[in-house]
């Protein structure tokens, strides 16, 4: 069978179409998370991040997260009252948003809190601490990635 010049363009122009739809029913089906349901409510508040961010900083010891293997290790510096250290530590997953979870704050007698990884899915989490120290507001954020 032997196809003229004409009838090659019309398979090629068919063949693009084809090829369009199902790009367009592709993407359509594919799920996708917004960062945060209420992003809009946070973007008003992202001054007081900006002011927590840089109250951490300018702390003399820092905040310090690990990723040993077998479990997570937040450590507070010795030089803080570990008994006024309140708040919550959030582990998001920025590929699943039904894996996030969210914990309390409660550092031993040495400044360390150890969190299992067991349950963790394997790959990369975001572990953001919002804490609390003699009235005044601190973050801490780091990747880290579980193998």
């Amino acid at each position: 069978m032997k196809l003229n010049w004409g009838k090659r363009i019309a398979v090629l122009y068919i063949g693009f179409v084809i090829l369009v739809l199902a790009m367009v029913i592709l993407a359509m089906t594919r799920k996708t998370e917004l960062v945060s349901e209420n992003y809009y409510e946070k973007e008003i508040k992202y001054q007081e991040q900006i002011d927590k961010e840089k109250r951490t900083n300018e702390l003399n010891g820092k905040v310090k997260i690990e990723y040993s293997g077998s479990y997570i290790l937040i450590k507070f510096p010795s030089t803080y009252n570990l008994k006024n250290i309140k708040g919550t530590i959030n582990f998001y997953r920025p590929s699943d948003e039904s894996k996030d979870f969210k914990l309390n704050i409660e550092p031993d007698e040495n400044g360390e809190q150890k969190v299992a990884t067991t349950k963790l899915l394997k790959g990369l989490w975001k572990v953001k601490i919002n804490w609390f120290l003699e009235e005044k507001e601190y973050y801490n954020e780091s990747s880290v990635l579980i193998n």
